[in-house]
């Protein structure tokens, strides 16, 4: 009899165990996807708002654009051809924000974690991608202003200097952020500031989280 009351006294033990566990599994999932839907929030609202200051940004571009060909030089045209290349740089990552955008609506956060991980993952290196493209504009902002009418031949030589002391800064500050995001130097303290500029925080606290969630099931 002993025995028998030593069992059931185990598999009510038992139950309440499972049934504490289930609970807490159920509350780890709903803090798993508050946090996670917070992190997100940010991200979508992120892309939201740099679709709408890019589009006006992209007309303003495309009115710059335009007077540059109106101006019917086109050989030699310094702001024609930095207002090209600013313009289309700036294109494909608006449309890389509509992209991002439109991949953050399609996961579904109650799917398999490794699942979720690799599409987060996967928009990162896509942000990462994006961060490498836009950073080629920037020298494209120091030669807008000349004109081929009186640079370089009618600068003052100093003038010269200057400007090409510059835009050369420029190209090796474009080539230090290529540099710095190289996939085996993404855990640099650089690099995360870099990414961290970028708007990738969201990511990378989602990608924390699921990293718990994987931890936990283990």
């Amino acid at each position: 009899m002993k025995d028998q009351e030593l069992i059931n006294v185990w598999k009510s033990q038992e139950a309440q165990i499972d049934k504490l566990w289930a609970i807490n599994k159920i509350l780890f999932q709903e803090r798993v996807q508050r946090k996670t839907s917070e992190a997100m929030l940010g991200w979508k609202s992120e892309k939201i708002l740099g679709l709408v200051v890019g589009f006006i940004y992209l007309l303003f571009l495309g009115f710059l654009f335009g007077i540059g060909l109106s101006s019917g030089s086109y050989l030699n045209n310094y702001f024609l051809i930095s207002v090209g290349f600013i313009f289309l740089i700036n294109l494909k990552v608006y449309i890389d924000y509509i992209r991002h955008l439109v991949m953050s609506f399609r996961i579904d956060f109650s799917g398999p974690v490794v699942e979720i991980q690799a599409k987060l993952m996967e928009m990162k290196i896509s942000l990462i991608k994006g961060m490498k493209i836009w950073v080629l504009q920037i020298p494209f902002y120091t030669t807008f202003h000349l004109s081929a009418s009186w640079f370089p031949h009618d600068a003052a030589p100093a003038w010269v200097g200057v400007q090409v002391a510059i835009t050369f800064l420029f190209i090796l500050g474009t080539v230090w952020v290529t540099w710095t995001l190289r996939e085996e130097n993404l855990h640099s303290k650089s690099a995360k500031f870099l990414i961290s500029a970028t708007g990738g925080d969201p990511l990378d606290k989602a990608l924390a989280v699921y990293q718990e969630v994987k931890e936990f099931e283990n």
